[in-house]
């Protein structure tokens, strides 16, 4: 067993087994996915499909969530979720998440947020005002055990939940050849598309 520090926290190293894929689908059942399979599962080839018209909405604890469910090329199941604050509409997060039958929640492999709050990378004790990108690492994995998106880095790349749906698309490979990117939001965040 190997042991390095980290800034300031402790990671303990075990020898694990590193299996990316099987049987063409990621292990998303393990404790920890590395970054090369974080990595792998956002460079995953998306492509909506052709019946899918619109995002699912449902109201979620004061946001509306817009949420569409996806299958990458390799088989491997994921999730797009729009969250707009119903009192807020500058308040958002645009997050492409994976699923994975044994695991309680989508596990959070991008996450683009607004500039409506102060984030902290715990880690590197390090402060992002603005709009920022999430993304899931090893790292925060280990030390963070649930928050596997807490490291951002700041963005100039979108100012609106348009523009951070559309960063996604453009970061996660997820060909939208129904235009939902575009229309999604076209009579306004708060509306019923």
């Amino acid at each position: 067993m190997a042991q390095r520090q980290l800034q300031r926290y402790n990671i303990v190293e075990t020898d694990t087994q590193s299996v990316i894929v099987e049987n063409g689908i990621h292990n998303l059942m393990k404790d920890i996915i590395t970054d090369r399979e974080i990595a792998a599962l956002i460079k995953e080839r998306k492509i909506i499909p052709n019946n899918s018209r619109k995002f699912n909405k449902r109201e979620n604890r004061g946001s509306n969530e817009h949420v569409l469910n996806i299958i990458g090329e390799e088989g491997n199941k994921f999730q797009i979720i729009v969250r707009v604050s119903i009192s807020n509409n500058r308040n958002f997060s645009v997050i492409l998440g994976a699923k994975a039958i044994s695991r309680k929640k989508l596990f959070h492999l991008k996450r683009y947020n607004n500039n409506c709050h102060q984030h902290t990378n715990s880690i590197e004790d390090e402060k992002i005002s603005g709009f920022h990108i999430h993304t899931a690492t090893e790292r925060y994995q280990k030390i963070k055990r649930k928050d596997e998106d807490s490291y951002a880095e700041p963005t100039r790349r979108y100012n609106d939940v348009n523009g951070a749906l559309k960063c996604l698309f453009t970061d996660a490979n997820i060909e939208d050849q129904n235009k939902l990117q575009e229309t999604l939001f076209a009579g306004g965040v708060n509306d019923d598309n």
